[in-house]
């Protein structure tokens, strides 16, 4: 017995102990830059037609003005997320779903301080181009003037696509599906099957082997062991793309919440995941997802993934409890055997001889 009220309080302790630890988190500062641009432009553009389009870009600094080359330079993926890699090098191939070729840019540009200019662009389609997806970057450095390369940190980019229309190779294959943690500093992200940490998001890997960029669309229905339901409406709410031959991972919040930013004096709203407050247990995740482009048949892809969700104080209560429940067994059997063993015995004979 005296064991036993070791053991509960042992378990108490670290419950406390778990509860006191637990990681605050904390906001950090985003650092701000002079050059304000347009992250992206998308064209729809039929073989032998041209589009003319216009750039602005605004110098953020009132003190200083801002002098940028322009570059157009191919972009490829790095990783299985959304970060483009820029094919810098003046030598650097050109890929098959190169835009450069049609793409045309100013060279070089001076803004005064506190003050915007509007550039004109142009894309034009050759005749004999077949249906698919081309795209490339404008790239904004406001160094090496002489052409040279400049670090990343120093620049700008505008990602460019273009869309030919007709009949495309659409091929995209739902390679992972189910509970996932989005990447962090330092850490990769990954899809976990049992996890302490309320997760936030709910990831779907594609492969595309097609020759067209592909922007899925569709739910996911997340289900309680015990009913409750919750249904993510939209699995892409900014239009991410799955670039030709990249295996994409996307991350769909279980619940957004709006918050305010400040950047440069400028206040706007943007998106973020937030604590969806989900129960312990097990949880099954439907996804049906959706893909095509415009004049192409939509195709359809479905799957189902389950994962436990079991936070830490969860399991420690689950343990006192099996602990309880354990020692009240015992006694209940122990009880039994000693009044088992006690109806056994004969009785002792009180006649005297």
């Amino acid at each position: 017995m005296k064991r036993f009220q070791s053991i509960l309080v042992a378990a108490f302790v670290l419950l406390a102990a778990t509860v006191y630890l637990l990681p605050v988190s904390s906001a950090s500062a985003q650092s701000s830059a002079s050059l304000s641009i347009v992250p992206r432009k998308n064209y729809t553009i039929e073989p032998g037609k041209s589009v003319k389009d216009t750039l602005t870009i605004r110098n953020l600094d009132a003190e200083r003005p801002l002098e940028l080359q322009l570059r157009v330079v191919d972009f490829t993926f790095d990783d299985d997320g959304g970060t483009p890699k820029l094919m810098i090098a003046e030598d650097a191939p050109q890929t098959t779903w190169s835009l450069k070729p049609y793409l045309t840019v100013p060279k070089s540009v001076t803004i005064a301080p506190k003050s915007s200019k509007t550039l004109d662009i142009g894309v034009s389609m050759p005749a004999n181009r077949g249906a698919g997806s081309l795209y490339s970057a404008i790239m904004y450095s406001s160094g090496a003037p002489d052409g040279g390369n400049v670090g990343l940190s120093a620049t700008g980019v505008t990602l460019v696509f273009a869309t030919i229309p007709g009949a495309v190779d659409q091929n995209l294959t739902l390679t992972k599906f189910g509970a996932y943690n989005a990447p962090r500093e330092g850490s990769k992200g990954e899809y976990v099957y049992a996890t302490t940490q309320m997760p936030r998001t709910i990831g779907f890997t594609l492969k595309n082997d097609g020759n067209v960029t592909e922007s899925p669309v569709g739910s996911i229905t997340l289900k309680h062991m015990f009913g409750e339901e919750t249904v993510i409406n939209d699995i892409n709410p900014n239009k991410s793309l799955a670039l030709i031959g990249q295996e994409r991972t996307f991350a769909a919040c279980i619940k957004l919440q709006s918050q305010d930013v400040n950047f440069n004096g400028s206040a706007s709203q943007t998106k973020a995941c937030a604590e969806p407050s989900l129960l312990p247990g097990l949880y099954t995740a439907t996804l049906d997802m959706y893909y095509g482009q415009n004049g192409n048949n939509t195709q359809e892809l479905t799957k189902t993934a389950h994962f436990w969700y079991l936070p830490l104080w969860f399991i420690i209560i689950s343990v006192i409890v099996l602990l309880l429940i354990a020692y009240f067994v015992w006694r209940i059997v122990s009880k039994v055997r000693g009044y088992s063993h006690r109806k056994a015995q004969p009785k002792r004979s009180t006649r005297r001889r």
